[in-house]
């Protein structure tokens, strides 16, 4: 349970050190994340912790399913997603959406 207990602190702390950048709450000057983070976080490692303690046999996969997500969380990149499915295709994104009216008509 240790691992997992070192993994969910690095959690916190790089949730703390991120959350200034987006999905913050102004608290006395800073920016801190949204307390459903933590909350998210709380259940998340105390599920793995639970597991690690009761099952001798979790206790590997249980740190390594932390720390994974811990990785996960310090590499993030929203723009990820949508950067690679770009480059993968070929095409470049577009600032405003097409949008089409139903019944309009382009006849005059």
């Amino acid at each position: 349970m240790g691992a997992v207990l070192a993994a969910w602190m690095v959690e916190i702390g790089v949730q703390v050190w991120k959350g200034g950048k987006a999905n913050s709450v102004p608290v006395w000057g800073a920016s801190l994340p949204v307390p459903s983070i933590f909350l998210a976080d709380m259940l998340l490692f105390g599920a793995l912790a639970f597991g690690a303690k009761e099952s001798s046999q979790f206790k590997t996969p249980a740190a390594l399913l932390a720390w994974g997500f811990v990785v996960a969380t310090v590499l993030n990149n929203p723009a990820a997603p949508s950067a690679l499915a770009n480059k993968l295709t070929g095409t470049k994104t577009s600032a405003a959406p097409a949008t089409t009216t139903q019944g309009a008509s382009t006849n005059g």
